[in-house]
């Protein structure tokens, strides 16, 4: 279904509009099994190794590495049909990002250079051809942009960690496609997973621009039209904090088989934008061009044939300015995006399509080069990943990497839970640690030597980032307790903390801080409502209290955790101002406020005794958990309010570490204090807006109803009782309470609502009946949003 918040879209014409088009192919393979190599010591094990000693008998890795690369497609899509798919489209600019792992490089070229499973010693060299096919402007058509080198989750990592393995992807870059052309200037972040706080080290390593998900553009605009399940958004909704991007009054929503509607301002998030970060210790702004990619089109890309249709639609609204530019991103070596048919038909396909219609298929950096993003022109990026991944669907928490601690019945226990991704972590958080010890007493490292260290006569300290990097392969976590993915970061960081340990000695020379895992927080929208795979797809009340947790270490030990917050003065971050991004703040920010976090040592076992977990070896190291429930009455008693946070860490010999600061709003607990216990009618958001949903919730204590009513029924209608429906409401255990969810038309003005049991018996407000007043939607234009059939409307 295509739905527009904007009728006027439906029917424009399309072929006066100056809109661009591009591709963004993933290709990646991680290290299967990073322990040692046996073939090449001082290195470890890639993919002919693996498969070898799999052939022998060898239990892990339990990957069958050596299906995963004799696939057809694979063979081709690393080493030839990129270039040939390039050769076949339509458009003298027209071109293709790629982003090829540094990971998925060694692991062909040690299969290449065996000339075995379908590769040969030259697999590279059609990429370094196309690399030096050129657009109108000199530029590559084929960019293969920077990419970290082992395919971390980069917003979840350490910023030291971030550095090293751009540096190490920049060396790949040069070591597998040549020094000429340079360097690119792109960046594509693995999973599609960014957040504003990677942008100091992105922009001093070089980087440019980097693609991000266009949905995390518009869910941090001010009016976003939220609608939750499967016809908008499938996951947390956006946090307040985050929502500080300008109102915009057309919007594009498509659905997806992968289970949602992603929504998209028009033509917003269709086109480069600035976005910054700030250090918060010196207030330096650091800046790079954000180029969105079009989620559900992307989709759509990667499962079938596709053409401009989408685009027909929207084209109308491109501004000469600043014209759109759609980017559709996906992987490149797997499903239908990944094969032969998609390649040379479908891509080629969709170029001529575009240049038909008058639209110009390009490359990002030309793009950039023609329409330079004016200085003003900053924006905000919610955290998140693409909508790809099953059951995040772009959570602004990384769920799917990213699962908070839970009890043994399965509820969040935040205090004294556990989950096999928070424990990778905590294992992650204390050998980096002891990485960057090492690196420290060694008075640094040789960054070639990290990458290389047979070849460059690594120091252990080096061997230590070596064999530690691996660790952090998003794919261990993404795909949960399956085979041996969740013991592959401990090997990791075994072998990386072991020559640490060698550099580290005592420990008298310590004078590296604390490392701290990027603070978590659940709920992410206190005193709101949640939904997604968190909360059981079911809009859920959060109260207002909430916690906090990290994992902390260092070498020497730890003398003290605190968590920090100031209150914001007016509840608005502006994005022209700095003062909520530093520590030293200013008049529009209150005064830090410090709490001792209360401290846990973290366990390293299977604690559930989950079977599909063969924690067979247990790691050298582990982060203590640090959390606290925060339940200060200033924040929590009333609620609405914006706060800035950050931990601090100081280890036993002065060494003071703080984590970025983050944002969160902690809002008022729902509409006329309805959401609170013991409260009988209350509605989530508190004003709500046509064309949105609006969630109810009605509890027996205190009414009329049979204490035994199951379910309630709702009754309601619109603009003074007028299209009157009943619906059955569903028992929410969380909160107690019976609960639904209505989408409200565009010409809503009013919900009218009473409830009863569908016996005969009613609660109406003491005769009143609720009437909530409903604010006009920010779609323009009036009328229903439109449902399209896929043909362009006259």
């Amino acid at each position: 279904m295509i739905r527009f918040l904007l009728p006027l879209l439906a029917g424009a014409l399309c072929a006066s509009a100056q809109v661009y088009t591009t591709y963004m192919w993933h290709l990646h393979q991680p290290v299967y099994w990073p322990q040692p190599s046996a073939l090449v010591p001082g290195t470890y094990e890639v993919a002919w190794e693996s498969i070898q000693r799999r052939n022998a008998g060898a239990q892990h890795p339990e990957n069958d590495v050596a299906q995963i690369f004799s696939l057809a497609d694979r063979q081709a899509a690393y080493q030839y049909r990129i270039k040939d798919s390039i050769a076949l489209m339509s458009g003298t600019d027209s071109g293709a990002q790629v982003s090829y792992s540094g990971s998925l490089a060694e692991n062909v070229a040690s299969l290449g250079s065996h000339s075995s499973y379908g590769y040969g010693p030259l697999w590279a060299q059609n990429n370094r051809i196309a690399r030096n096919w050129t657009t109108s402007g000199g530029l590559p058509r084929l960019d293969l942009v920077i990419f970290p080198y082992h395919h971390s989750l980069a917003p979840l990592i350490d910023e030291n960690a971030l550095r090293m393995e751009i540096r190490l992807g920049k060396l790949a870059h040069t070591r597998d496609w040549g020094s000429m052309p340079g360097l690119s200037q792109g960046f594509f972040p693995p999973e599609m997973a960014f957040s504003t706080r990677m942008i100091q080290v992105l922009a001093e390593e070089g980087v440019q621009w980097s693609f991000v998900s266009n949905s995390h553009l518009s869910r941090a605009v001010s009016n976003f039209p939220l609608i939750l399940g499967t016809g908008g958004e499938n996951c947390t909704p956006p946090n307040k904090a985050d929502q500080l991007n300008p109102p915009q009054s057309q919007w594009f929503s498509r659905t997806i088989s992968r289970g949602c509607t992603p929504t998209n301002a028009v033509p917003f998030a269709f086109r480069p934008h600035w976005a910054r970060s700030v250090d918060p210790e010196t207030g330096q702004e650091h800046r790079l061009v954000v180029v969105p990619v079009e989620m559900a089109m992307s989709w759509l890309d990667g499962y079938q044939t596709y053409g401009t249709q989408d685009i027909d639609q929207i084209a109308a609204a491109s501004e000469p300015s600043q014209p759109m530019l759609i980017a559709l991103a996906h992987d490149g070596d797997n499903a239908f995006g990944g094969g032969y048919s998609y390649y040379h038909e479908s891509v080629p396909g969709f170029t001529a399509q575009a240049v038909s219609h008058g639209y110009t298929p390009t490359v990002v950096q030309q793009y950039l080069a023609d329409h330079p993003v004016a200085l003003n022109d900053v924006v905000h990026v919610e955290d998140g990943a693409w909508v790809n991944a099953d059951g995040d669907f772009g959570d602004p928490d990384y769920i799917n990497w990213n699962w908070p601690l839970v009890g043994s019945d399965g509820q969040f226990d935040i205090a004294a839970g556990w989950a096999e991704d928070e424990r990778n972590w905590a294992v992650i958080t204390a050998a980096q640690n002891r990485v960057l010890t090492a690196e420290q007493i060694a008075g640094g490292v040789n960054v070639a030597a990290v990458r290389d260290p047979v070849n460059h006569a690594a120091s252990d300290a080096e061997k230590a980032w070596h064999f530690f990097l691996p660790s952090l392969t998003s794919g261990y976590m993404y795909y949960g307790a399956a085979l041996d993915m969740e013991v592959k970061p401990t090997v990791a960081c075994n072998e990386a903390v072991y020559h640490a340990d060698l550099v580290i000695g005592d420990g008298s020379q310590d004078q590296t801080p604390p490392t701290i895992w990027i603070p978590q927080q659940l709920p992410h929208n206190p005193g709101e409502t949640g939904f997604g795979a968190l909360w059981g797809y079911t809009p859920t009340f959060h109260d207002r209290d909430f916690y906090i947790w990290t994992f902390v270490d260092d070498v020497s030990g730890l003398a003290e955790v605190s968590w920090n917050y100031r209150i914001d003065g007016d509840g608005v971050n502006p994005l022209a101002s700095h003062q909520n991004e530093t520590f030293a703040g200013g008049p529009e920010v209150g005064a830090w406020v410090s709490l001792p976090m209360n401290a846990r040592a973290f366990p390293t076992g299977n604690v559930y005794n989950d079977g599909n977990i063969n924690f067979f070896e247990l790691p050298q190291y582990i982060a203590d958990q640090y959390w606290i429930h925060v339940t200060e009455p200033d924040l929590v008693d009333e609620g609405g309010v914006l706060i800035d946070y950050y931990v601090e860490a100081v280890d036993t010999r002065g060494n003071v570490k703080r984590s970025p600061i983050q944002h969160t709003w902690i809002g008022t607990g729902g509409g006329g204090g309805g959401s609170e216990p013991g409260t009988r009618v209350g509605w989530w958001p508190a004003s709500p807006v046509a064309g949105e949903s609006v969630t109810l919730q009605y509890r027996l204590e205190g009414g009329p109803l049979p204490p035994a009513t199951s379910p309630v029924w709702l009754h309601y209608g619109f603009n003074g009782w007028s299209s009157v429906a009943d619906q059955a409401m569903s028992w929410n255990a969380d909160s107690l309470a019976w609960q639904l969810t209505l989408n409200l038309p565009q010409s809503a003005t009013q919900l009218d609502f009473v409830f009863h049991d569908n016996a005969g018996n009613w609660d109406n407000n003491s005769g009143a009946d609720w009437h909530l007043p409903v604010a006009p939607g920010g779609g323009g234009g009036g009328g229903e949003p439109w449902v399209m059939d896929g043909e362009l409307d006259a």
